[in-house]
């Protein structure tokens, strides 16, 4: 387990965190202007650096063999340590900034998708009853008079 491994993992997570953080905040530009074929690359462009991430993080966890960033820093020297925290600490940072663009694309596209929802609505309006049902107001058949058991004429 070589700390200086890790920091070097470390560094290479949070520059591909940071430029996962830019394509999110392309991607709402993107939306805004409703241009989805450069939403679907940019979503390609984010899955690549998610997997580089998720490979990146396999790799830190042989070289730490299985412990976290915080086991590590109890464990090692205090300029490693001091490095560690820092990596740490904007590793978090950018992560939590990935995580409130990406509430703000959320809803952003639940919007523009309601629009969409509403605009078909409108111009294709549901039938409004789909089995049958006898009309209420309509007059029976006149072609023969109704008859009382009582005549009033006799």
């Amino acid at each position: 387990m070589s700390i200086s491994t890790i920091i070097s993992i470390l560094e290479k997570m949070l520059t591909l965190h940071a430029y996962l953080y830019e394509l999110t905040v392309r991607k709402e530009e993107i939306v805004k202007a409703n241009k989805v074929e450069e939403l679907q690359q940019i979503t390609r462009e984010e899955k690549q650096y998610t997997r580089a991430i998720v490979q990146l993080e396999k790799q830190r966890a042989e070289a730490s063999n299985g412990k976290t960033v915080s086991t590590l820093i109890e464990t090692c020297s205090p300029m490693e340590k001091k490095e560690l925290l820092n990596l740490k600490d904007r590793l978090a940072e950018t992560i939590a900034k990935i995580q409130k663009q990406n509430e703000i694309n959320k809803l952003l596209l639940e919007q523009s998708l309601q629009f969409v929802t509403m605009t078909i609505n409108t111009l294709n309006p549901q039938p409004n009853a789909v089995n049958y049902e006898k009309p209420v107001n309509t007059k029976k058949s006149v072609s023969t008079p109704a008859r009382s058991l009582f005549d009033s004429k006799a």
